[in-house]
């Protein structure tokens, strides 16, 4: 009788235990589910999002070239390649060794860029022969005395060249001011994020983005001559006068700051 009576006792508190413990669970698998699609919402993005401006700033340097580049050409015909290249030899030849010994040109300014053995043909009758030979050998020069441009010119000219292509004007190692122009622009784009900053009445916080563009120009006085070749010559006794001018180095960076 007292086991029957424990058995009624315990069967009336069941149901109530069952209940809380289905609300408890459906209250679970609820905030299972709003939690899952709250982290569907947020894939690809930032835990916590930032508000950010994103400044651009420029900034300039103007220097002035100190290499010279000039492509000197010796461009020879024979009826034979043995001819063709003996000519052509000759005459590069003299024309480096002047470049060497006159002008003080050291080996490591002087790069043979080109040598060509092309046949020349006749066509008579739809019949194709060959009559000759062309020999081309061309040499690139840097000139770093920039008073001596026009007489190398000149004296290539004058030793056989007939094909002369320049100067163009580089900087022989532009890092340095290229950091001077990013150095500038830097500045340039954070003034510009403390005025705005300052006007709409935020506070900047960390840089979280950087990126930067590095362009330039440069004027680049050309001097370009086809010589008449051939054995029929070509003047060039008159040193022309060379210009240099100056280069413009440009670097554009885009801050991006977090703002509070």
């Amino acid at each position: 009788m007292h086991e029957e009576c424990c058995n009624g006792h315990h069967k009336k508190y069941i149901a109530p235990i069952m209940a809380v413990v289905l609300v408890i669970l459906g209250i679970y698998l609820v905030s299972l589910t709003r939690n899952s699609i709250e982290s569907n919402n947020y894939i690809g993005k930032s835990p916590e999002f930032q508000e950010r401006i994103t400044i651009t700033g420029e900034g300039k340097v103007n220097i002035s070239p100190d290499i010279a580049t000039i492509s000197i050409g010796v461009v020879t015909e024979k009826t034979t390649v043995a001819s063709a290249q003996s000519e052509n030899t000759t005459k590069m030849n003299g024309i480096i060794d002047s470049l060497k010994n006159e002008f003080e040109i050291k080996s490591d300014d002087l790069q043979t860029s080109q040598y060509r053995i092309n046949p020349r043909y006749q066509y008579d009758d739809g019949r194709r022969s060959i009559v000759g030979y062309e020999v081309t050998q061309s040499l690139t020069v840097k000139v770093r005395d920039f008073d001596k441009i026009g007489n190398v010119i000149s004296k290539a000219g004058d030793l056989g060249a007939n094909s002369v292509n320049g100067p163009n004007f580089i900087v022989d190692d532009p890092e340095a001011y290229k950091a001077e122009a990013r150095e500038k622009a830097i500045a340039s784009a954070k003034e510009k994020a403390e005025t705005l900053a300052d006007q709409v009445g935020v506070s900047l916080g960390p840089i979280i983005g950087f990126n930067e563009n590095i362009g330039g120009s440069v004027p680049r006085p050309y001097y370009d001559t086809a010589i008449e070749s051939f054995g029929m010559g070509g003047d060039l006794k008159a040193a022309p006068q060379i210009e240099a001018g100056t280069e413009e180095i440009s670097v554009s960076v885009s801050i991006s700051y977090e703002i509070r």
